[in-house]
């Protein structure tokens, strides 16, 4: 993991970003008082509690970074082999991120009950439809973030997917740090060119 600031990351207590969802046990136990978010990812790591890490960062990101994650993780995983459903699902979650305008957040609705939660595009876009959302949800966006990140880490296979966890962990922490931004531009084909992470 980096050292920079999670300049991202609005909470300074992990704490207080663990007292917005129900944490595992085994996670936990590893709070300490005055602990900061940092440090709370560090011992989670060093405990290779890497699910519980994505739980963590989905919660501890607002919603925009947290959707933009999710969609790096998603095209690490996946690159172009994705189906006509999901590539919209995605495509709408990438719009709202670079855009996050009503309208925008509206039009990510669509797409995400296209498949409901079953795929990662899926959560990513009902992760956006909901980001704002008047009204009762029926999952919150950040952990419909978490459920894509994880959904992505299974891609590699049982033999890697500790791995491919951890290396998720790292690339929100990247997020958190703002080094892997949202491209400005409108253009399609650079949506994850600027990350120098997912590019091929």
């Amino acid at each position: 993991m980096g050292n920079g600031r999670l300049v991202k990351i609005e909470a300074l207590a992990a704490a207080d970003i663990c007292a917005r969802f129900e944490v595992k046990k085994e996670a936990l136990e590893l709070v300490r008082s005055g602990m900061t978010p940092r440090e709370f990812l560090e011992a989670l790591m060093a405990k290779r509690q890497y699910a519980n890490a994505i739980d963590f960062l989905a919660h501890a990101l607002p919603a925009r970074e947290g959707v933009w994650w999710g969609c790096l993780c998603l095209q690490h995983a996946f690159g172009n082999n994705l189906t006509a459903p999901d590539r919209a699902a995605l495509l709408a979650a990438v719009q709202w991120v670079r855009q996050p305008t009503e309208a925008n957040r509206a039009v990510a609705q669509a797409p995400a009950e296209a498949s409901g939660l079953a795929s990662s595009a899926s959560s990513l876009a009902m992760a956006a439809a909901l980001a704002g959302a008047t009204g009762a949800a029926p999952i919150s966006p950040a952990k419909a973030v978490a459920h894509a990140v994880k959904i992505s880490a299974t891609k590699g296979g049982a033999a890697r997917f500790a791995d491919t966890q951890r290396l998720f962990v790292e690339l929100g922490t990247g997020v958190a740090e703002g080094c892997w931004s949202w491209p400005e531009d409108q253009n399609e084909s650079s949506a994850f060119g600027r990350t120098g992470v997912m590019g091929d």
